[in-house]
Formats: C-alpha cells, sequence, structure tokens
C-alpha cells in the first residue's frame, strides 16, 4: 500500500464507474477561455495514436465558423432581420448588401442606393462595398482593421472581413451605438462534414488566421486608450483538458486488497480516511490549501484592481462622488436658505442700501472720469459713428443685392440732385434730337442726290439733242427722224464695267461699291482677316497678294486725315487679335505679327505717305546725335580686332612707303597682341560706350513726342501678349515690343538716314559703318541679352549693355501707357453723320474690281456669319467682273462713302429709359415713407393714415410752391419732379394730387410695364430697381463727370448735325433753283420758236385754234397722230387698237407750267371726248433712270417709248 498514490486512491474511491460522476475542484474551474472550449476526448473511430491533432485541427476550423456566427447574430442584432446560415454566409456576403445595410443602420447619409440584384454576383455590387469602406471612414475605424475590396468580392481573404466585422463591434459597442458582440465558441455544434470542410478550404487558402481574441486589445492599442476591456480576466490554464476512457496507471495489482473496504465507504469518507491517516498528508493538504487560498487572494486582489481601473469603474465611482457632493450641497443649501428667509427683509434692506452705493459711487467716478475726458468722448464718437457709417456705406457698395433698409439709409445723398436730374432729362432729350436730326439730315441728303441725279439727266439728255442738232440738220426725212430718236435713246446704253453711267443699274452698283468700302473701313475685321490670308498665302488662285495690299493702302486714303489714321490704327490692332489665333508661343509671335502685320503699317506709312509725322519726329530726334557721328571725320567705332591690325599696317605701309614688318595673316590673339591695336581697340569700345550712351539718353528723353500710331500699336501688342500668353515673364514681353519700337521702327532711320529726310548731307562707307556699329549696339540693349561668341569682341561692354536694358525697358513700358484712339482722335459712332463732308476714296476700277473678286472667292473665311453686311453686299453686287484678261481703261473713280443711316430708328429705348428714370424716383419716394423686405412686398403691403400723412409731407418739401417760383415757374426742376408723362399721348400725371395709395398704384403700373417690356425682372421682386438706386448714390459723383462728358459730346454733336442739316438745306435749295433755272430756259428757248409751223397743216390749224379760244400754253403745244408717232418709234401700243387706225388718233404735247406736261389724247372709239394727263418732268427722267424702256400714259391706255418720248420734249 505505500506504493499508492493519490490518484490510485481516486481511482479506488471511483469504483467501478470511474471518475466521469466525480467533480474536483482544480484550478481551471471559473476560468472564462475555458469555459465553453471543446475538450479533445478520444473518438473510438480514430484508432491510432494521432487522434489528438486531428481534433486540434478541427478545433480551428470550429473557432472560425463561431466566430462567423458571432459576427452573423450580432449583425442581426443590429439589423433585426435574419440573414442566411453561417456556412452560406460567406457566398451571401460577397454582393455587399449585407455590408451596405450594416453601413446605414450606424451612419446616415452614407449610403445612396444599394444594389440589390441577387440573381447573379455583378461588378456594381461593388458599390455597396464602397458604401460599406465610406461608414467605416466615417466611424474613423483604424486602416489595419480593414479588408480590401477583392478579399469579399473575389473570396481572397474571407476571414480579414470576418475580423473587421469584429472589430467594428467593439468600436461601436465602445460608443453605445450597437450592442457587445456575444462569445459563442463552446455553445455552436457543428457536424464533422462541416468543419472538415471548412477546414479544407483555410489549409488550401494558406491565409493566416487573424487573431479574434485579442481584437479588443488592438483596437484599444490603434485608438491610443489605456486600460483594458470591463471583463474580468482569468488566469492562464492549460489549453487541454485531457481524458481517457477508463485508463489509468493505478497499478490494478493492488486493488483487490482494498476493494471490500472501499465498496463500504463513501467517497467521502475515504478521502477523510486517506487525509487522516498520515499526519504528512494532512499537513500536505494544509499547504495545498494555503497555496489555493493565497492564489484565491491573488486573484481577487488582481480582479478589483483591474475593476477599480477601469473606466466603468472610475466613471461610476466619480458618480456617486458627485451625487454625494450635490447631496451635501443641497443640505447645506436649504439650511442657508432656511436662515436667508428668516432674515429676508433685512437682507433686502442691506442690499439695497449697498447697491444704491455702490451705483452713486460708480456714476460720480463715471461722471468725473468724463468730465475730465470731453474732448476724447467726442472724438470717440465720432470715430464709432464714422465707422458705422463707413460700414454702412460699404455694405451699400460691395452688396451685389442691397437691402431696402441700407438703401433707406442713404437715400438722403440723392435729396440734392435738381442738377442731376435736369442734366439726365437734359442728356436724354438731346440724345433723341439728335437722332431725329439726323434721320432728318438722312432724308434731306436723299433728296439731295436725287436732284442730282435728275440734273445730270437732265443735262445729258440735253447735251444729246444738241449734239444731234448741230451734226444732222433739219430733220425732214422720216427715216432719219426716226434714226436720230433711236441713236438718242441708244446713247443711254451704259458701258457695262463702267461705274459713272446715270442709269439706276450704274448707280446702284457704285452705291454697292461705296457701301462695300465704308464696310471695309469701319469694320476692320474683314480687311485683317485678308491680310493675314495674304500673308499666309490662302488666298486662292487669281489674286495677286500685292496688289491686295495696295488696295488696301488706296482703301485709307494713305491716312491724309484723323479719320483715316484713325481707321488705319483700328484695323492694324484687328490684324494683330487676328494673327493671334495662329501663334502658339512669343516667338512665333515676333516671326508672324510683327513681319506681316507692322511691317505693312511701317511700309504704308513710309512708301505711301512718306510719313509726314515720322519724318519730323526723326529729323528732330536723331538729326543731331547722325550728324555728331557724319561730321566727325575721325570716328571709327571698327570693333574687329583683325580689321583694325589689318587697317594699322595700311597706314604704316602709306606712311612710310616699305612693306611692314607685321605678318599679314594674323589671328584675333595675335592682333590684340600689338600694342597698338590693342589702345585702338580700347579707345573704338569706350567711343561705342560714349556715343551709343548719347543716342540711348536721347531716345528715353522722349516720349510725347513719339507718333501716336507707334505707340498705341506698342500697347496693343502688349495687351494681346499678356492676353494670349498669361504665364510669360514680362522680360519676354518687353522684349518683342523692343524689337518693334527700336527695330523695326528707329533702327532703319539710324542705318540709312538720308532715306528717312533725317539728314541732308551724303553718309559715306565709314560713317555708315559708324552708324552701323551704333545701331548694333542699341539693338542688343533693346533685346535685353549680353554679347555672345559671335561677338566675342563686344563682351566687354556686357555691364553696360545689362544696365542700360532695363533703362531702355522702362522706356518701352511708358511708351505703351497712352490713352485710346476714340479718346486721342476724338471720335465716336456719330462722327460720319454729322460731318457736312463725307469721307471720299479713289481708286481705280481695276483695284476695286479686283478687291471684289478677292472677297468674292474667300467668303466662308472672311464673313463668318451666313448673314453678314460684307456677304448681303457682295451677293447684291453679283459676280465680280475682273478676270486677268481684263483691260480698263487708266481711270480714278471717286467713291463717296457715307454712314447707312437709312436705317438708324428712334431710339426705342429712350423711352423707356425715360420711364426708369420716373420709376425709379417713385420708389424713392415709396420706400420713404413705407419699409419692408423687398420692393415688391412694399407695394403689396396695405397702406395706413400715417402712410398718408408722411405723403403728404414730403409732398410740401418735394413740390413746394415756393420751390417753384424760386427755379422759374412751370419749367423748372421742381415741375419737373411734379410731373410724369406715362405716355406720349395722355397729359402729363401731377404727383402733387395723387395719394400714397395712389402713387403706389402708378409705381407698380410703371414697374409691371417695364418688366414686360425687358428692362427688368419681377423674379426677384425688382431688387433691380434698389440696385440701380444704389449704384446712384455710391456713384454720383463719377456719373456727374461721365454725364457732363456725355453731355459736352452730344451737345457738339447736335451742333454739327445742325450744322450739316444747315447746309444740307442750302444744297437742297441750290439744285431745286438750279433745276428750276434749266427747266425755264428751256422752256423759254423752246417758247421762242415759231409755233405755227408750215401753213395749213395740222399744226398750224391746232395752235390758231387755241389762240381764237385763248387757251394757247405758255410754252407751246404741239398735235401729233398717233401713226407719227409710231413711226418715229415714240408710241409703241395702243390698247385694243390696231397700227393701221393709228393715224385717227390725235395726242397734243403741251407745256403751260415749267416741269409740267400735259399730254392729251383724242379718238372716237374711246367713248370720252379726249383723255389728259398732266405728268411732271421729274417723272419722266426717274423712269429713265430707273432704266424702264416703256411706261403708260392717259389710264394705261396708251405705251410710249420714255427715252423717245423725253427727246421729243426735249426737242420740241
Amino acid at each position: 500500500m505505500a506504493n499508492n498514490t493519490p490518484l490510485k486512491e481516486l481511482t479506488n474511491i471511483a469504483g467501478r464507474n470511474g471518475l466521469s460522476n466525480l467533480h474536483i475542484p482544480t484550478i481551471t474551474d471559473g476560468a472564462e477561455d475555458v469555459a465553453g472550449r471543446i475538450r479533445l476526448q478520444k473518438d473510438d473511430g480514430i484508432a491510432n495514436y494521432r487522434w489528438m491533432d486531428k481534433k486540434r485541427v478541427n478545433i480551428q476550423a470550429y473557432e472560425y465558423l463561431c466566430h462567423i456566427g458571432e459576427a452573423k447574430e450580432w449583425i442581426e442584432d443590429c439589423l433585426q432581420i435574419e440573414i442566411d446560415p453561417i456556412t452560406e454566409l460567406e457566398e451571401t456576403m460577397r454582393n455587399g448588401v449585407i455590408l451596405a445595410e450594416l453601413a446605414a443602420w450606424f451612419t446616415e447619409g452614407v449610403v445612396k442606393k444599394i444594389f440589390r440584384d441577387t440573381k447573379k454576383l455583378q461588378f456594381r455590387h461593388s458599390d455597396n462595398i464602397n458604401y460599406f469602406f465610406y461608414a467605416l471612414e466615417v466611424v474613423r475605424l483604424p486602416q489595419i482593421f480593414w479588408f480590401e475590396l477583392t478579399d469579399l468580392y473575389e473570396k481572397k481573404n474571407i476571414p480579414k472581413v470576418i475580423y473587421c466585422i469584429h472589430a467594428l463591434s467593439h468600436l461601436l459597442a465602445r460608443r453605445n451605438i450597437a450592442p457587445n458582440i456575444k462569445n459563442l465558441i463552446g455553445t455552436l455544434q457543428f457536424t464533422y462534414e462541416e468543419l472538415t470542410a471548412t477546414q479544407r478550404v483555410l489549409d488550401s487558402s494558406s491565409l493566416k488566421m487573424p487573431d479574434f481574441k485579442g481584437v479588443g486589445f488592438s483596437l484599444r492599442k490603434e485608438l491610443n486608450e489605456d486600460g483594458g476591456d470591463y471583463t474580468l480576466i482569468s488566469p492562464t490554464t492549460p489549453d487541454l483538458i485531457i481524458e481517457e476512457d477508463e485508463e489509468s496507471d493505478v497499478d490494478n495489482d493492488n486493488t483487490s486488497s482494498t476493494t471490500t473496504n472501499d465498496d463500504e465507504m463513501t467517497p467521502k469518507q475515504q478521502l477523510e480516511t486517506y487525509f487522516t491517516s498520515d499526519p504528512k498528508n494532512m499537513e500536505k493538504l494544509k499547504i495545498c490549501q494555503s497555496i489555493a487560498r493565497t492564489w484565491l487572494a491573488r486573484r481577487e486582489y488582481k480582479e478589483m484592481q483591474q475593476v477599480r481601473q477601469s473606466t466603468l469603474f472610475v466613471s461610476n465611482l466619480s458618480h456617486v462622488q458627485a451625487q454625494a457632493r450635490g447631496m451635501l450641497l443641497r443640505r447645506d443649501f436649504e439650511e442657508k436658505k432656511i436662515t436667508f428667509e428668516s432674515s429676508e427683509d433685512w437682507v433686502l434692506q442691506l442690499q439695497t442700501g449697498v447697491r444704491g452705493y455702490l451705483a452713486r459711487m460708480k456714476y460720480q467716478k463715471t461722471l468725473a472720469h468724463y468730465n475730465s475726458n470731453v474732448d476724447k468722448i467726442v472724438q470717440i464718437q465720432n470715430f464709432v459713428k464714422n465707422k458705422l457709417v463707413g460700414d454702412a456705406y460699404r455694405k451699400l457698395t460691395t452688396d451685389s443685392n442691397p437691402s431696402i433698409g441700407t438703401v433707406k439709409n442713404f437715400i438722403h445723398l440723392l435729396d440734392d440732385s435738381d442738377l442731376d436730374f435736369d442734366r439726365e432729362l437734359a442728356l436724354e432729350d438731346m440724345r433723341q434730337n439728335v437722332i431725329q436730326r439726323i434721320r432728318e439730315n438722312t432724308q434731306m441728303d436723299t433728296h439731295v442726290n436725287g436732284f442730282d441725279i435728275q440734273i445730270g439727266l437732265f443735262l445729258r439728255n440735253a447735251i444729246t439733242i444738241d449734239e444731234v442738232v448741230k451734226t444732222t440738220g433739219a430733220f425732214k426725212k422720216k427715216q432719219q427722224h426716226r434714226r436720230m430718236s433711236e441713236l438718242a435713246a441708244t446713247s443711254l446704253n451704259s458701258n457695262p464695267y463702267s461705274l459713272r453711267g446715270i442709269d439706276k443699274e450704274s448707280r446702284k452698283r457704285l452705291d454697292l461699291y461705296q457701301k462695300l468700302a465704308y464696310l471695309l473701313q469701319t469694320e476692320p475685321c474683314y480687311l485683317a482677316r485678308l491680310l493675314s490670308m495674304t500673308g499666309r498665302g490662302d488666298l486662292g488662285s487669281g489674286v495677286n497678294a500685292r496688289l491686295i495690299e495696295s488696295t488696301v493702302v488706296t482703301l485709307f486714303g494713305y491716312a491724309t486725315n484723323a479719320r483715316e489714321e484713325y481707321l488705319l490704327i483700328n484695323l492694324c490692332k484687328c490684324c494683330i487679335d487676328e494673327e493671334m489665333a495662329y501663334v502658339g508661343s512669343t516667338q512665333e509671335f515676333m516671326r508672324r505679327t510683327l513681319n506681316d502685320v507692322l511691317t505693312f503699317y511701317r511700309n504704308y506709312r513710309y512708301n505711301h505717305n512718306r510719313g509726314a509725322k515720322e519724318r519730323l519726329f526723326f529729323r528732330k530726334l536723331l538729326s543731331p546725335l547722325v550728324n555728331s557721328i557724319v561730321k566727325d571725320e575721325y570716328l571709327d567705332l571698327e570693333t574687329d580686332p583683325i580689321a583694325i591690325y589689318h587697317k594699322a599696317i595700311n597706314e604704316e605701309e602709306s606712311k612710310t612707303g616699305r612693306p611692314s614688318k607685321r605678318k599679314h595673316s594674323a589671328t584675333v590673339q595675335d592682333a590684340l597682341q600689338d600694342d597698338e591695336v590693342r589702345d585702338t581697340f580700347v579707345m573704338h569700345l569706350r567711343h561705342l560706350r560714349e556715343r551709343t550712351t548719347h543716342f540711348l539718353q536721347a531716345i528715353t528723353a522722349t516720349v510725347d513726342d513719339v507718333p501716336y500710331g507707334i505707340r498705341i500699336i506698342a500697347r496693343k501688342l502688349r495687351l494681346a501678349m499678356e492676353e494670349a500668353f498669361p504665364n510669360e515673364p514680362e522680360e519676354s514681353i518687353v522684349r518683342i515690343i523692343g524689337n518693334f519700337i527700336y527695330y523695326r521702327y528707329l533702327n532703319p532711320a539710324i542705318v540709312a538716314p538720308e532715306q528717312y529726310e533725317v539728314i541732308d548731307a551724303i553718309v559715306l562707307p565709314l560713317q555708315r559703318k559708324n552708324l552701323a556699329e551704333v545701331a548694333k549696339m542699341l539693338q542688343q540693349i533693346s533685346s535685353g541679352q549680353e554679347f555672345d561668341t559671335n561677338d566675342i569682341f563686344l563682351a566687354p561692354l556686357n555691364d553696360f549693355v545689362k544696365k542700360a536694358s532695363r533703362e531702355f525697358a522702362n522706356w518701352f513700358m511708358e511708351l505703351t501707357n497712352v490713352e485710346e484712339p476714340e479718346t486721342y482722335f476724338d471720335m465716336h459712332e456719330m462722327n460720319d453723320q454729322i460731318s457736312t463732308h463725307k469721307p471720299r476714296v479713289y481708286i481705280s476700277p481695276y483695284e476695286l474690281f479686283h478687291l471684289h473678286y478677292a472677297i468674292e472667292q474667300n467668303m466662308d473665311d472672311l464673313e463668318l456669319r451666313k448673314t453678314g453686311p460684307l456677304r448681303s453686299i457682295i451677293q447684291e453686287l453679283g459676280p465680280s467682273p475682273f478676270n486677268s484678261s481684263l483691260e480698263l481703261q487708266d481711270s480714278i473713280l471717286c467713291l463717296t462713302l457715307s454712314h447707312p443711316s437709312d436705317n438708324i430708328p428712334m431710339d426705342p429705348a429712350a423711352r423707356q429709359q425715360q420711364l426708369l428714370v420716373d420709376s425709379k424716383r417713385l420708389v424713392i419716394y415709396t420706400i420713404k415713407i413705407q419699409s419692408g423686405e423687398s420692393l415688391k412686398s412694399i407695394l403689396e403691403a396695405p397702406v395706413s393714415p400715417e402712410h398718408e400723412d408722411a405723403w403728404e409731407s414730403l409732398k410740401a418739401t418735394e413740390f413746394s410752391d415756393d420751390h417753384q417760383e424760386h427755379d422759374g415757374g412751370g419749367d423748372s426742376i421742381t415741375a419737373k419732379r411734379r410731373y410724369v408723362k406715362l405716355s406720349q399721348s395722355d397729359p402729363p400725371l401731377d404727383l402733387q394730387s395723387l395719394g400714397f395709395y395712389q402713387l403706389k398704384v402708378v409705381t407698380s403700373r410703371l414697374l409691371f410695364y417695364l418688366a414686360k417690356s425687358g428692362v427688368l425682372s419681377a423674379e426677384d421682386g425688382y431688387q433691380q430697381v434698389i440696385n440701380m438706386i444704389a449704384r446712384d448714390i455710391t456713384g454720383k459723383n463719377q456719373r456727374r463727370i461721365q454725364r457732363d462728358g456725355e453731355l459736352s459730346r452730344v451737345r457738339q454733336t447736335l451742333v454739327h448735325v445742325k450744322k450739316k442739316q444747315h447746309y444740307l438745306a442750302e444744297q437742297r435749295k441750290n439744285y431745286e433753283d438750279y433745276l428750276n433755272i434749266c427747266m425755264q430756259n428751256m422752256a423759254k428757248k423752246r417758247g421762242e420758236r415759231p409755233r405755227y409751223g408750215l401753213p395749213f397743216t395740222r399744226q398750224y390749224f391746232h395752235v390758231r385754234r387755241l389762240r381764237k379760244e385763248g387757251r394757247e400754253p405758255k410754252f407751246g403745244s404741239y398735235k401729233y397722230s398717233g401713226k407719227q408717232l409710231y413711226e418715229r418709234g415714240i408710241l409703241v401700243d395702243v390698247n385694243k387698237i390696231e397700227p393701221k387706225d393709228y393715224d385717227k388718233i390725235s395726242i397734243i404735247l403741251s407745256m403751260d407750267q415749267v416741269n409740267i406736261i400735259s399730254i392729251e389724247g383724242t379718238y372716237s372709239r374711246w367713248g370720252i371726248p379726249s383723255m389728259q394727263v398732266d405728268m411732271p418732268y421729274e417723272n419722266l427722267l426717274q423712269t429713265q433712270f430707273e432704266g424702264a424702256q416703256t411706261m403708260d400714259v392717259l389710264d394705261g391706255m396708251v405705251k410710249v417709248n420714255v427715252n423717245l418720248l423725253i427727246y421729243l420734249i426735249n426737242k420740241k
């Protein structure tokens, strides 16, 4: 029995049933990490010894499935829905629907729309997973717990997804957003096949299983939080509890001896017997019990420490302490309250006395302080007032839609605007007067042109008849009469290429060409495109580029006056804009634009007009500088050492007459080693620097004398480049401007001064070489670049070049600060309408037809619109008569240009502008009386008696009789304020007679009319009117300056318009008088002829009868038969009468008044005695001008040849 161990004794105590029913407390009892674990128990189906390894492998699959179940149950608790089983959850979650619903549950606004098509997995399901990622980002889950999209969508790492859900559950539980996730290990059961299949998947994926146990600790670590979970942690226990079925190492040999006694004792008695039978066993038991109690006490202490250190315990303890402190404070407060309530009267008296004393002391102190600092207080008050007013005014100026209250605070600033109001009305009246007079002038000009045509027709017909009379004698034969009439008629036919004819077709063609020239002058975009195409060579076949350039020069009259120079500058500016569309860098800009457009301007000014302003400028600036070089016979600015070396050899040989000892072939180093050459070279560099400095100082001192055309084009260059190349450094832009101003403009006059009339002397080769050296230095300075290896000899001057470049650059930029051409030339849109002398262009027909042909061939490139003015004119002109073989007389055609003002309508916006001014005035009256959120709400708000009284007071101030008498009666400003003209036909409305309600009604109707007309918008409550009033307040001074300038210009325009009207009236009267005199002279001359003709003829008896009856016309009367007129070709046809009966028709032509032709016809079958018509002679000329060959007379019964009838009248 000595060899029995405690385990053997326990076996004996257990008996035959074993230890399965016996519970022995162990160290693992109560351990949380052991509870629920699967015990590794031997399976009878596994015969070999590796049964424990196989069971351990299945435990990994089991725990993984339990973690999936934990995530599944947590999601169901959150969403309150049931999802698929654990074994199917991996496949179900791939579409992301569950995750998106979970994201929508714990975050709002993240999930837009869940894609729920579960038939098959689609790529759009990835949006659902992305919503879950957005939600994780919102709740700030650390990235270490996140999974990738492919981990779930392609099932690459599903354990990472479950791990992420576990981490999310811990995070949300800590924030009291979601419930805690449960520990289901040991509570879930799975079949052996499920465990095996799961383990097989895990083994095939070769993935590392996440640490689900430590997810809470990892989360706290990532969130940098101290403390642990609120769950108490048990001490570490063995992971495996091994049991074997009915197997033991107990010695079976000794069991037989104690079997009988053991069967008679209970288990408890057996234990007592065991421990009491041997004192050593009892001592051992006591030691074990002591160790156990110590371990339990330590465990309990550690648990209490962990509990006390936990956030929950601290929070609860703080809550208990706070409640205790609150209870103590409330008890103390109640005691004090009882004390104070019992002494309330005494406390009130004490408080009153103390407060009164303190208030009096504070008041006395404050009053003394204010009395001692009155000046400072006034300054502070002024500062505060000014700041408040400034802030309010700044709000008025900066707010896009200022409120009515803000505007109302400054509405008083408009009260002193009597003069402003008067000038606004005067400005509008003058504008309407100018437009009306321009229309009248246009109509009068049309009449004058009509008289001009009539005089031309009259003179042409009269001259034709005189020439026929001189050459043919007395027309005795009828065939000769007819032949001469036909000659007179055919003489009217004009050359199809002639623009000087008086017929309607020629005049129309001439008028269209004049319109074309005017359009090309005033709309420079067309010629800019044409010149751009010329530079690119895109004009097409048959178009001469050089002829186009010369024609453009001709169109602008060589800039001989301010108008043509102004238009030419606009053309150059437009050319720059046109060229900018084809360049991509500043270098390309220099090559294309400067070479094409600006060279055109320079050649235009110099080669054609010889640049009068430029010659004067060059002569004044460069003449002293150039003369200082030209007249210095000993000056030599050669900078090439080799050239200096050879020159020294030549001078030495010339002086001595012997060959020089210097070798003739020498390098630069050899030349500079010669002392004489080196000294000469240094002296030349010094002289070159001095001469260049003189030129530079003189040029940079000149700003205002530089011709305006060069300055404005330089300004346009700078603005165009700054807009097209905003990232280009300023140095590059200055370099381009310097290239234009100096290299293209000044440099040619320096190098060749005699060609630009800078000097009158002849420039010798050495002198020209010196000028070239100076020009080269200035060019280097203007470019801002130092000398490189190509000019290594001038490298010592680089410091000078660098310093001078800055000075030159400042001068270039200063030249670009110039006013716009409209201001400089005082040009505006009505200049051509008010000028009494129309602009003229002298051009050859060949150039004009060629320009027509070039425009026609490139119409789509020149006119981008389908209905543009250029396209309309070219379509009316028809095909150009130009061709390569066209030969015309060498003559010059004068085109008289005029503004197409016949289409100027009366300004419809002027009346609306007047109504807008009146509306603003009425709105000011309204908001002075009544306030509201918007103008529309004010107009719709009811009117109270207080409003009516305030309106009566305002009327007494605004429309007082004293002001009216002081201003001078009905035309005063007060009268204009008092009356509002709502329409042209109705009388003005008297505001004095209106009540405030009626005022609001009138204001509403005016605003509604303006909104309907498109002037205002009613959608914002007429806020636009309030904005206009605010702009009137803030821009009052600026508007005054602008209005004064407009008044001055419009007043001057009106004076010019009146002068032109007077000029046209005189011209019209002169034309009328001249035409009347011509008609009277013709009638008088024809009337002095014998009227009887041959005796006993038809004409003889006709005149005698008229004399006898006293009806003889003053200027003669002639009677013909229809046959006579038909044979002469005058009578063409008589309605319903055969030619054989024409001899029975009598036609009488007579003139009793100047310019009135009476035609009388008699025929027995007409049913009336006679038919008569009076026809002004101008009507015949107008019909002839329109190109009509025939016309109907006598109520359409007779058709006559117009040209032959005029011929007959002039003859008789």
